[in-house]
């Protein structure tokens, strides 16, 4: 069984590729981890967030009562009429997210990184469930998120965000002059802790340049292979004169053994084709 000729070009230049290899482990190794304060680290970097949960109510609609009493209403006055606690949520999330409410928590908390961010997110889920895939609950919660590598400081930007929001709420209600038993409440819920997002693979950029080196050098063993045979064929055609072994003439010193050989068979067949002719009949 005759063995590819790729096989045998890689056969040859065997050491090569196991030097490819080592260069190809390290190439890896360098692109997946770091030395940091001492200690080998991964480079992907891993985002976490924290959530701090927060009941949007109102003294007129305490959660936990049942039903709402009958008031005396006066002449020439209308019912007062209850807020949707919900849409009022909503509205909350991106006041949150504006530069008022992000301004002040930066003062706090210094700058945020390029990989650090605040937002908020009404609930419509149950309290398990994901906010990336919005469930059908109209809820008055409210999800302050903080953004960040760091859980550490993922809490603090949640907690500090949540803080600030309660008192800029409370600086417009006493600025407007509304009464205390017709401004909205907002009570802390839950306090989150960090959880990591998902990501993708921290592997794949290592198997990835890992890979890529070690193409580079099965590449380079054929070009290798390639400049080998092209010196070779020059020499050749430099020893024959400009030709091929099988174009030299009879007799040519340059002619290998085998087209020596070969030229003695082909004249022995012609010598004994005219003597065959030559017999008389």
């Amino acid at each position: 069984m005759d063995v590819p000729k790729y096989l045998q070009t890689l056969w040859s230049a065997r050491w090569l590729l196991v030097v490819g290899l080592v260069v190809a482990v390290l190439a890896a190794l360098v692109a997946g981890f770091t030395i940091k304060d001492g200690a080998i680290t991964s480079r992907a970097e891993q985002t976490y967030t924290a959530a701090t949960t927060v009941l949007v109510g109102s003294e007129n609609n305490p959660l936990f009562q049942a039903s709402v009493p009958g008031e005396t209403i006066e002449e020439g006055t209308t019912a007062p009429t209850e807020q949707d606690l919900s849409s009022t949520a909503v509205v909350y999330a991106y006041l949150v997210t504006g530069s008022e409410i992000s301004e002040r928590v930066q003062a706090e908390v210094g700058e945020f990184a390029d990989d650090e961010s605040l937002t908020a997110v009404r609930r419509t889920t149950q309290p398990a469930g994901d906010e990336s895939f919005p469930g059908r609950l109209s809820l008055p919660i409210l999800d302050i998120v903080g953004v960040s590598s760091d859980p550490a400081r993922a809490e603090e930007i949640s907690r500090t965000a949540n803080d600030l929001f309660q008192d800029y709420v409370l600086e417009e209600q006493e600025e407007a002059g509304i009464p205390e038993d017709n401004r909205v409440e907002l009570t802390t819920v839950k306090e989150g802790d960090a959880v990591a997002e998902p990501g993708s693979n921290p592997a794949i950029p290592i198997l990835v340049t890992g890979l890529g080196v070690f193409l580079l050098f099965v590449a380079l063993a054929f070009v290798l292979d390639a400049m080998k045979r092209s010196r070779r064929r020059r020499r050749d055609r430099a020893r024959t004169g400009g030709t091929t072994p099988a174009e030299s003439a009879p007799g040519d010193p340059e002619a290998t053994l085998d087209d020596r050989e070969l030229q003695e068979v082909l004249e022995g067949e012609r010598r004994s084709v005219l003597a065959g002719d030559s017999r008389p009949d």
